[in-house]
């Protein structure tokens, strides 16, 4: 029997119970060990969406007056702006986890026909890798909305409650990017359609 170091320390092992086999948490782990080498690229994920809302929210915000909210209120384009940035950086954390990074292990690390030799099936490397792209997603909405707080452009503590919001719709375009990489055959395509992101 083996044991998991990281993985039950991460997420609840109810989820994989919920969701499919505990088999899947060993994925888990196997990228939280991977990504200890390239953390780097874990750390410039979370710093694009901050960057977005200084840039457009901050900067873009002082040329634009106040926007008339939906109670007649006046909102100010950091606050306006934010709901959408967090939303992407939920979509961009995990569509980039489950696209390139999948394809990359299915046509050129041949990653997982080295893990389907184990125990390991096909339903449990696809919980394994949308349940690490949601724990990618999470991080960058977590901290973005930590960046959102200290700007000014939350104002109660209602905005947490968009945290589970942005999990779902890391979920769904996670669970669309693996969907579509398993049918590419070569990088062509995926950055055609990354144009238009």
């Amino acid at each position: 029997m083996t044991t998991l170091t990281y993985a039950p320390r991460a997420i609840p092992i109810s989820f994989a119970f919920a969701f499919g086999s505990k088999r899947s948490l060993h994925l888990i782990e196997r990228n939280m060990l991977a990504y200890r080498r390239m953390w780097l690229i874990l750390l410039s994920g979370v710093f694009e969406p901050v960057f977005y809302l200084l840039s457009i929210g901050v900067g873009l915000g002082k040329l634009i007056p106040n926007v008339t909210g939906p109670s007649g209120t006046p909102v100010t384009y950091v606050e306006f702006v934010a709901p959408a940035l967090l939303a992407t950086a939920a979509m961009q954390g995990a569509v980039f986890d489950s696209t390139f990074n999948i394809f990359f292990k299915i046509k050129y690390g041949k990653n997982y026909e080295a893990i389907l030799a184990t125990p390991l099936g096909v339903g449990d490397i696809a919980l394994g890798e949308i349940g690490w792209a949601l724990m990618r997603g999470s991080l960058y909405v977590v901290t973005f909305l930590a960046v959102a707080a200290s700007f000014g452009a939350t104002r109660s503590w209602w905005t947490l409650l968009a945290l589970p919001s942005a999990v779902l719709i890391g979920f769904a375009f996670a669970g669309l990017g693996m969907a579509t990489t398993t049918f590419m055959r070569s990088w062509h395509p995926m950055l055609k359609s990354m144009l238009f992101l």
